[in-house]
């Protein structure tokens, strides 16, 4: 699908399949588009007084043309109150017209009247339009013999604007494509069976987004593995037969490399929950156990796109957490990168080992601070939902720049406590620390667990365990890998940049 900015013209004479416009709560159609009622010879006007037509929040009404306007249709996009008007409003807006438009047909030209209002200018409204009609029209069609769309594609969307706003427009359609290519790669990525994204595919699909973008890629395969002693990530590793690897990526906006910002993705491509093994009921979902790495691929395949002027580097831990004869067992003492042992309480609480081993390594390369990604514990999905990502900090500030960077993504955050009495449940009578300190507030003890390798680092822990995977479909998010925290991982970096 393309986007396009052009000039705004007349409505009633612009060619297209479907003609969009924007109407808020409490606005008169035939005011605000009266060459559009002349052409529909006042029908539009009395639509609206018979309640067809009444501006709420999502509501969209279709009326063909009729050969009255050159658009084929046109569609009146209901965008709610005025004052409860901005970015997430408008993107779920546009979001259900692009689900409207794709619901039926073939592939279609669709035109959008841009109107900005007082709290959302031309590229901030431009950049919703693009996040909506690209996340909307994203489609997974897996591995059936005829491939099967549930929607119609969207060939082009134009965006009409006045001659002022163009550049604002621009730019906005520019960093919604950025955001949504991300978004959608990191959706695709957690889509995939097991079976096809092994270790060694993610691996893969992090080195394209590297050299595509010409960063500079290091690929830490099961040797150098040992050398440095990553005993988090090798004992994971050990009871299947993939190769386990850590990737690290450089993306170098500045001159000089420094004040790096270290991104850390959890990339368990498949989760039985190893010895300790989970419950049969749900375990084909555990594809989606790699979903902070595909947050963290996602956004370095838009900051590519976005090309902020700030330094990144990005390690992803990747292995499969098999039961087997080899397999690492509860009680078990391991030794991490840290030089920290860890005793083995449970094997399903493997993300936060290789997480500490990656940690470390990010902290070893010098990084100013780290932002972890990780579907890490069920007990953030007890907390909050599937609705909100559960974030940890040691350190206010940053945490506030994520929870902006939230806001600006349109994605939901929340923060949850650090209080030095969790981390006292993850001591052990046998290692330095135990990987499971108990059912109650498991989602922060793991957070805290991974605090323990960060030391004096500012870091933001993201547990996106509820998030990174829904079983229903909305206007902007079919069933399976959504994406989550791509978007925020993006703003965040380009935020740096602005700042």
């Amino acid at each position: 699908m393309e986007v396009t900015a052009e000039k705004r013209s007349q409505l009633v004479s612009y060619a297209c399949d479907e003609l969009l416009v924007p109407l808020w709560k409490g606005e008169q159609l035939s005011q605000v588009y009266p060459e559009l009622e002349a052409a529909f010879a006042g029908s539009l006007g009395g639509l609206q007084q018979e309640g067809e037509i009444a501006g709420e929040a999502k509501e969209v009404t279709v009326i063909h043309g009729l050969n009255r306007i050159a658009a084929k249709k046109l569609l009146v996009v209901g965008m709610g109150e005025p004052g409860k008007f901005d970015f997430v409003a408008a993107r779920n807006a546009w979001g259900r017209a692009a689900k409207t438009v794709a619901s039926k047909g073939k592939a279609k030209i669709v035109a959008i009247d841009l109107r900005t209002t007082e709290h959302l200018g031309s590229e901030r409204l431009a950049q919703a339009v693009t996040e909506a009609f690209g996340l909307a029209e994203y489609n997974y069609e897996g591995y059936r013999q005829k491939a099967k769309r549930e929607f119609a594609p969207i060939a082009a969307v134009r965006i009409l604007a006045a001659d002022d706003a163009a550049s604002a427009v621009e730019a906005g359609v520019l960093r919604g494509n950025a955001l949504v290519s991300g978004t959608n790669l990191a959706r695709t990525l957690v889509n995939e069976p097991a079976n096809y994204l092994t270790p060694r595919a993610l691996k893969d699909a992090a080195v394209a987004v590297a050299e595509r973008y010409g960063m500079t890629v290091e690929v830490l395969e099961k040797a150098k593995l040992e050398e440095l002693g990553m005993g988090g990530v090798l004992s994971v590793a050990k009871g299947s037969e993939q190769e386990p690897y850590v990737v690290a990526i450089k993306y170098q906006g500045r001159e000089t490399w420094d004040d790096v910002i270290g991104l850390v993705g959890k990339g368990v491509t498949f989760d039985t929950g190893g010895i300790s093994i989970k419950p049969v009921a749900g375990m084909e979902d555990m594809k989606s156990d790699m979903g902070g790495a595909a947050a963290m691929i996602g956004a370095l395949e838009a900051l590519g796109q976005m090309k902020p002027k700030v330094n990144v580097l990005a390690v992803i831990g990747t292995v499969e957490n098999m039961p087997s004869g080899t397999a690492f067992r509860p009680g078990d003492v391991i030794t991490t990168m840290s030089g920290k042992t860890v005793e083995i309480i449970t094997t399903d609480a493997e993300g936060r080992l290789v997480l500490a081993d990656c940690i470390t390594y990010a902290k070893e390369q010098g990084v100013s601070c780290i932002v972890d990604a990780a579907t890490l514990t069920g007990g953030i999905v007890v907390a909050l939902g599937h609705y909100c990502s559960g974030a940890m900090t040691n350190n206010q500030e940053l945490m506030n720049e994520l929870l902006g960077a939230a806001d600006t993504a349109g994605e939901r955050l929340w923060q949850l406590p650090t209080f030095e009495e969790y981390r006292s449940l993850n001591k052990s009578r046998f290692a330095d620390l135990k990987n499971s300190g108990g059912r109650y507030g498991h989602g922060i003890i793991g957070g805290v667990f991974l605090q323990e390798f960060v030391g004096d680092t500012p870091w933001v822990h993201l547990d996106i365990a509820g998030t990174a995977y829904t079983a229903t479909a909305g206007d902007m998010q079919p069933a399976g890998g959504t994406g989550v925290m791509t978007r925020t991982i993006a703003e965040f970096v380009a935020g740096r940049s602005q700042s």
